[in-house]
């Protein structure tokens, strides 16, 4: 297999971005999170579709070798042992589902709560930001066996980007345009 290159003019961007959110979610005392809770939520929703569309570019770049034929299975009298299942860990989907009816929150949980959550999803991001490959390679053998495209054609709902302002949506951009190249073959984007 070859090694997918970095891309650091995408990567770049999307780890100042985060560990500008990382800051800001830590500098926050948890009981005025309420304050930034609608901005904070807006940037994870842009930096998730960030990260997981730099995940498809390096998946695109990989490629693997071709799977072995499984081996002929030894034959054993009696019912097989059963094996212990490893549930890999996975921080987050790489495949988008589609967008379906949103509904509002109805904003019952406390700030606290609210704060330690988006934090704790800000840090996974940046676990995987941190160590993208694995993602990449594991996407990478799923896309031969996708039925569906694993990246919605708007990567943020057009209410998010509009908080988050045009230095974001520009990137989004980019990095949807490297995601889905076949998308936006044809398009003027001059």
């Amino acid at each position: 297999m070859t090694q997918s290159r970095p891309h650091p003019e995408l990567w770049t961007p999307i780890a100042q971005l985060l560990a500008a959110l990382r800051a800001l979610l830590r500098a926050t005392a948890p009981e005025a999170f309420a304050g930034i809770a609608l901005s904070a939520r807006a940037q994870l929703i842009a930096l998730t579709a960030l990260v997981r569309r730099y995940i498809h570019v390096l998946a695109a770049d990989l490629i693997l070798p071709q799977r072995r034929p499984p081996a002929p299975a030894a034959v054993h009298p009696g019912p097989p042992a059963p094996r212990p299942r490893s549930t890999p860990r996975y921080l987050f989907p790489l495949i988008e589902v589609p967008a379906g009816a949103s509904r509002r929150s109805a904003g019952e949980d406390p700030p606290e709560l609210q704060w330690a959550l988006l934090l704790e999803a800000a840090a996974r991001l940046a676990e995987v930001l941190a160590n993208p490959a694995p993602h990449a390679r594991r996407l990478a053998r799923r896309f031969g066996t996708l039925l569906v495209p694993g990246l919605r054609d708007l990567p943020v709902p057009w209410h998010v980007v509009r908080r988050l302002g045009p230095a974001m949506d520009n990137l989004l951009m980019r990095l949807d345009q490297a995601a889905r190249p076949q998308a936006w073959a044809g398009l003027d984007t001059s």
